[in-house]
């Protein structure tokens, strides 16, 4: 795709959100959301990192700003739409950083550039997500899409994370509950290739201390023996950590991308939160 073809002027454009565009941006960092997610989960995060990077949220079809799109329930089928959408963005260095289902897309989103010749990310994030199939789904695979509307509500407040008037509301449960159900699908459905790790592409790994969808012991045990592990991160929380302590991960985010970008790029300038955009 030419410059004049790429559509720069766009803040959203379907699945690519651009809430703090970058005039010539040294680098972009791409955000995935959760199941039953959205670009909501990183609405307050671009001001948080430099000020030359450009903050580009991520969202699944069927919600946030495309509520009226068809939802998507196979993790190739989604992961295919992203490549192709991310496509313009895509023309200077480049990071993924996805939370629990986001985690499983990008690092399927990952190997998919990469085993169509193309460059991929410099780094990949995965935050309450591994790729060791013992924990498919962070739940192994237990075909929770499959679960009456009381069962999944339980399952969602064992969880957290999902605010109680959506619970509650028969009106907003009504129209979230679709979107949590493809997902669900997508990770308890998925082929198990998809756990093959990209061990070769400098990678952190981040979760909660307190999260019973995926144990802080089997994520370490599972890091521990990535050839190229930067960082792991365990932080006091569940399922959700990140919320509270997001300051503390975009600067550790920030500083493990700067260190794996390639030779001949800037990366000496500071690290953490940027200036105004």
């Amino acid at each position: 795709m030419t410059s004049a073809s790429r559509p720069r002027a766009a803040l959203v454009h379907r699945a690519v959100l651009r809430p703090w565009p970058v005039s010539r941006p040294r680098l972009r960092i791409f955000l995935f959301h959760h199941a039953g997610g959205s670009h909501h989960l990183y609405r307050d995060w671009g001001p948080l990192f430099p000020a030359d990077w450009e903050v580009v949220l991520m969202e699944a079809p069927g919600r946030g700003v495309s509520p009226g799109r068809r939802g998507c329930a196979d993790l190739g089928e989604l992961t295919d739409l992203f490549a192709r959408e991310i496509q313009p963005w895509t023309d200077r260095p480049y990071a993924f950083f996805g939370h629990s289902m986001g985690g499983l897309v990008c690092h399927e989103l990952t190997r998919r550039l990469r085993s169509r010749g193309q460059q991929g990310p410099v780094w990949l994030g995965l935050s309450a997500w591994t790729a060791d199939p013992r924990w498919r789904g962070a739940n192994r695979g237990s075909g929770r899409h499959l679960l009456d509307d009381d069962e999944l509500r339980a399952f969602l407040r064992r969880v957290g994370g999902t605010p109680q008037e959506i619970l509650q509301s028969r009106t907003l449960w009504r129209l979230f509950s679709t979107a949590i159900r493809h997902d669900l699908q997508l990770m308890d459905t998925c082929d198990p290739d998809v756990y093959t790790p990209v061990d070769d592409l400098p990678h952190s790994v981040f979760g909660g201390t307190q999260d019973t969808l995926l144990p802080a012991d089997a994520l370490m045990a599972w890091a521990l023996g990535r050839p190229r592990l930067t960082g792991l991160h365990l932080y006091a929380g569940d399922h959700f950590y990140l919320r509270p302590h997001r300051q503390k991960v975009v600067r550790q985010i920030t500083a493990h991308v700067l260190a794996a970008l390639p030779k001949g790029v800037d990366s000496s300038r500071s690290v953490g939160g940027g200036a105004a955009r």
